[in-house]
Order: structure tokens, then sequence, then C-alpha cells
């Protein structure tokens, strides 16, 4: 557009500029003629003949006036037609800005929208992962309740069953209460967690001990306290093999910390015999954790056992 209107302006001078040195030629080539006719009258016909011609001239240039008006009407058609449309490519300009804006906004609600959907999907995965660990908590508790279920059949059957009457530790043990103060500890060495309320010397938390715990290097021989029943086995996460032994009467020793095991549930053990070796510990110094029950009750095994062969430096 702007193109063919610099074509037109550039003929509409053109023509503009030739049209007015023509006119200003004929203007004083007309007025000659007359001034001639005034003082030379004899040239008359010469004269009309050359009026016809400049009157043809003449024709030829309103011929040419008029297509400098049509020209100059095309070119104001033009100058409005690119102002319409100029006025129009800005409108789509606006209308184009508009529509960039409102695909900015719509791209910003996009990102906050993934942003969320990430989020949660993070927190879709942390409580799957609690709840897969619950679940395995879960399982472990079954399998954990299965086993005393388990373990309380069995005991119910040997409760219901007739005792034997070879190996009755009733009939062949005597008492604790005859040798209280004589018990033999289950190994020697120092005593580094004492009965009841005491603080551990290696977390420093003071907490309730039903037991004691003595001090032994790996592979010390864990002795029998005192003649006894073996009625139970048992692994303890962190603490190893326990040994359950009953001693009748109502009296019954649990001694952890074994890695080895020498003995079967049923069997019958006499004071001293070996029982095991100590193994080692995963959460602090090797050794034995005993505990004395009496009818249920945790009892002082320090009142109980030989201290002599125990160090009770606190």
């Amino acid at each position: 557009m702007n193109r063919r209107l610099e074509e037109l302006a550039s003929r509409e001078r053109t023509l503009r500029e030739n049209l007015s040195r023509e006119i200003a030629v004929f203007s004083t080539l007309y007025r000659t003629l007359w001034l001639n006719l005034l003082f030379e009258p004899s040239k008359a016909n010469e004269f009309l003949r050359r009026e016809s011609y400049l009157r043809t001239i003449i024709q030829n240039e309103s011929e040419k006036l008029k297509d400098l008006y049509t020209l100059r009407a095309e070119l104001l058609r033009l100058k409005r037609e690119k102002e319409e449309m100029l006025r129009e490519l800005m409108r789509q300009k606006e209308l184009r800005e508009d529509k960039r804006h409102e695909l900015l906004l719509a791209r910003q609600e996009k990102e906050i929208l993934l942003q969320r959907v990430r989020e949660n999907k993070r927190l879709y995965r942390e409580a799957l992962e609690v709840l897969l660990a619950a679940r395995r908590e879960i399982e472990a508790l079954s399998r954990q309740v299965e086993e005393a279920r388990r373990e309380l059949e069995r005991l119910k059957k040997e409760r219901s069953s007739p005792p034997p009457t070879v190996q009755h530790p009733r009939v062949r043990l005597r008492p604790l209460f005859e040798v209280k103060g004589y018990l033999l500890p289950p190994v020697s060495g120092p005593v580094l967690r004492f009965f009841g309320l005491d603080r551990d010397l290696f977390t420093g938390k003071i907490s309730f001990s039903p037991g004691i715990f003595i001090g032994a290097r790996v592979g010390t021989r864990v002795r029998a306290p005192f003649a006894a029943r073996v009625t139970r086995l048992k692994w303890i996460q962190g603490q190893g093999q326990m040994v359950v032994l009953d001693h009748g009467y109502g009296f019954v020793s649990l001694i952890g910390g074994l890695s080895e095991v020498k003995v079967l549930p049923g069997q019958e053990v006499s004071t001293g015999e070996v029982l095991g070796r100590v193994g080692a510990s995963p959460f602090g110094p090797s050794g034995v954790y005993y505990e004395l029950r009496y009818r249920g009750k945790p009892q002082n095994p320090l009142e109980w056992l030989n201290i002599r062969e125990l160090k009770l430096a606190r």
C-alpha cells in the first residue's frame, strides 16, 4: 500500500509540475497572439489557425487535469483505506496482546497446577511409604502375636499334660530360699547395670531394670546359677539368645546375651552346667543379662547371687 501511494504521489507531482509549466507557457503564448492580432491584422488567418491548434492542446491539457483530479481522488481513497487498514491492524495488535496476556496467565496457572501436582505426588509417595512401613510393622506384630499364640497353646498343653515322673524339678530340686546369697552368677565380671532404677552407662538414661547386666568377654562360658529345667529358648533382637530356667517352687531365671546355646527345652541342668557362650552385643559391651523372678515378680539378683564373684563398683 505504501509503495502504491508513493508511486501515485510521484505521478501526481510530475503531472502537476508539467501542467503548471504548460499552462504558464500557453497563457503567455495566447496573450502574445492577441497582441499580434491587434498590431498586425493581416495575420488573422494565421491567428485563427494557431488559436484552433491551441484550443486542441488546451483540451488535451484539460484531460490531463481530469486525470490529475482522478489521481488525487485515488490518492485520497488509498490514504483513507490505509488509515482504515492501520486502525484494523492496531485493533488486531491489541487483540493479539490481550490474547498473549491470556496465554501468559494460562501458562502461570498451568505452572501453579503442575507445582501442586508435584507436591501432591510427593505427599502421596510419602504417605505410601508410611503405609508400607505400617504394613510391615503390622505384619511383624501379627507374626509375634501368632508366635505368642502358639507358645501359649504349647504352655497350655504342657500344663494340661501330666508331669513326667523322671525329671520333675519339684521332686529333685531344693527351694532357692535355702541357697539365698549363694547362687552361682552366670558369668564372673563387673555389674554394669543394676536392678531397679539405674542410669545406663552408655546412653545416660535412667530407667527401671528388672535384672542386672554382667560384663564378660565374647565366648565366655555361661553357667546355670542353680539346678533347673530348661523351659524355653528365645531370640531377642539386640540381646541374642535367651534361656529360661525353671528352678521349681515358683522361681525362674532368665539369662540373655548368648550367641551359642548348648541346651534344649525340657533338658535338666545342674548347678554350674554350661548353658552356652557370651555373644557380641551390637549396642554396647558384651556380657550376660540375668533376671530372677519369683511367681512372676522380678527379684533383685544381687540378694540371691554370690557377689564375691562379681564386681559391684557403680
